[in-house]
């Protein structure tokens, strides 16, 4: 028993300080206390959800639906985020070749890393699924018993949602153990839990107190384990039975799932796949294309790079979109012929925001890392490089702000008028943007990083550049007051003439003092 407790002591260790490494913290202690801070912020809008379902329900006098509810959330949850974690640990881990020699059983091996994954779905519980349970308790007059039940509750949870992950991962395991899918599967998992969290928060907020009732009910008898998480939370002793003894035999399908992991771990963990054999095109190309295509791929290719990429540009449609379907925002304001102002700035702020959020010119040079001596020993001239990182951003932005735009124009009666001045005003700020970045990351290059995070998100350039973005409203302003009637798209084309000024004066700026700073950059 003291092996295998010191086992899963050294896999914790393990799993924390990869995401102390991932999120860019250091091993001291100061280095722990921000991941323990980190991991508590990230908590506070699951307790938030959580609570918000046990006043709705409540308020429908159903309260015991709040936690059945929430059981079915947590177990598509905890699912989604079993699947990756299991991938992890024993299919892409590389510590197995330290610790199967050792002389330690080969069920102490499998079921440590299993603990870890146990544990980690049950912390995400304690946040998502305890605080209803144990309000609700507390409403049925359980005191004491109240916490006692809702902690029996959480830890017993996480059984069915891991069985299942583990069947998953063992059917895909043949197929996947012995490639590199394991960062796209990671990014995949990703968005459907953002998803998932998005649609559970949606449906606290949109549906009608019958449509939601009859929903959960119905949902209810199709899992049985959330109805009898909700007899658990009402201190029923039967219900907590029934949920043991499913968690139970969970358990014993678990320990001959993982063990079929782990020897598939084994069989896979020293072959390669074979490469395909390579051709050659020998046609001539354009530099600039192919420097174009390459910073494109830098970021396709790394999840990490493409994950921050897309939610940046997909986020504020997101909270539009949200805003519609929850009823804060009224859609019926903005369909009305007379709201062309209202409706032209939802299009020039959703437009603009690729612009202004995804500033992927401060990371254009720290991106590469390591291998930012491959561009430098190619027969390319220096600004013929820095314009394809430009480029790069200029063409991710701008083909999600055509995109907008011609939602908009489809769902929407804007009028025709302010498509030219408004793609010209975005166009600029775009550009502008694109080449004022870049110089952050010229007088700033951070290549020496271990992790991908630590180069796009966890960056400082990332926030010099969201820092000078506010002081941009002065040119709409100054647009305004120097011609004052010149109307709404009359401003909007000058302010656009002034950004392409600007821009001029900062391409000066790249072509001369820049590119020389550029050529001094040792990677």
């Amino acid at each position: 028993m003291r092996k295998f407790r010191a086992l899963v002591r050294l896999e914790l260790l393990e799993f924390f300080s990869k995401y102390r490494t991932g999120m860019g913290y250091g091993a001291t202690k100061r280095g722990r206390g921000l991941l323990v801070f980190t991991l508590l912020l990230l908590g506070i809008p699951f307790i938030n959800m959580s609570i918000e379902a046990y006043q709705r329900f409540w308020g429908w006098g159903r309260p015991e639906l709040g936690v059945a509810y929430m059981t079915m959330m947590a177990y598509l949850l905890l699912t989604f985020t079993a699947i990756p974690l299991l991938f992890s640990l024993y299919l892409h881990s590389r510590d197995f070749q330290f610790l199967t020699p050792l002389p330690i059983p080969t069920d102490d091996l499998v079921l440590a890393k299993l603990v870890v994954v146990w544990l980690y779905l049950t912390g995400i519980n304690f946040v998502f699924l305890f605080p209803v349970a144990l309000l609700v308790g507390l409403d049925a007059g359980l005191s004491v018993w109240s916490f006692l039940f809702s902690l029996l509750l959480i830890v017993v949870t996480p059984f069915p949602p891991l069985f299942l992950s583990s069947l998953a991962v063992l059917g895909l395991s043949n197929r996947r153990a012995n490639r590199n899918r394991k960062s796209l599967l990671s990014l995949f998992f990703a968005f459907a839990l953002l998803g998932l969290v998005l649609a559970a928060q949606l449906l606290l907020t949109n549906e009608g107190a019958a449509r939601l009732v009859a929903w959960t009910e119905r949902l209810t008898r199709l899992y049985p384990p959330a109805g009898w998480s909700a007899q658990v939370a009402n201190g029923s002793l039967l219900g907590l039975l029934k949920y043991g003894a499913l968690s139970f035999l969970c358990y014993w399908g678990l320990k001959r799932t993982v063990r079929k992991l782990y020897w598939s771990a084994l069989l896979f963990s020293g072959t390669r796949s074979a490469r395909r054999p390579v051709t050659f095109d020998y046609r001539l190309r354009k530099k600039s294309w192919q420097l174009l295509r390459r910073h494109l791929l830098l970021i396709m290719k790394q999840p990490v790079f493409l994950m921050n990429t897309i939610l940046s540009l997909i986020l504020p449609g997101l909270v539009f979109l949200i805003g519609i379907l929850s009823g804060d925002l009224a859609a019926e304001t903005l369909l009305l012929p007379n709201e062309q102002k209202r409706l032209l700035l939802f299009w020039l702020g959703l437009a603009s925001t690729p612009a202004l959020l995804t500033n992927l010119s401060a990371t254009a040079i720290s991106r590469e890392g390591k291998a930012f001596w491959e561009t430098r020993v190619l027969p390319v001239a220096t600004w013929t490089n820095l314009r394809a990182r430009i480029g790069t951003t200029i063409l991710v932005n701008l083909a999600f702000s055509l995109l907008v735009t011609v939602v908009f124009f489809l769902y929407f009666p804007l009028e025709k008028l302010a498509l030219l001045p408004g793609l010209f005003f975005v166009m600029m700020l775009t550009i502008f943007l694109a080449m004022t970045d870049l110089v952050i990351n010229i007088y700033r290059p951070y290549l020496h990083w271990t992790n991908p995070a630590a180069a796009i998100k966890n960056n400082l350039n990332v926030l010099f550049s969201l820092a000078y973005r506010p002081l941009l409203a002065v040119i709409p302003f100054l647009s305004a007051v120097c011609f004052p009637g010149a109307g709404v798209y009359g401003i909007l084309f000058y302010s656009g003439l002034l950004l392409f000024l600007l821009t001029l004066l900062v391409r000066k700026v790249l072509r001369t003092i820049m590119v020389e700073k550029f050529d001094q950059i040792s990677g």
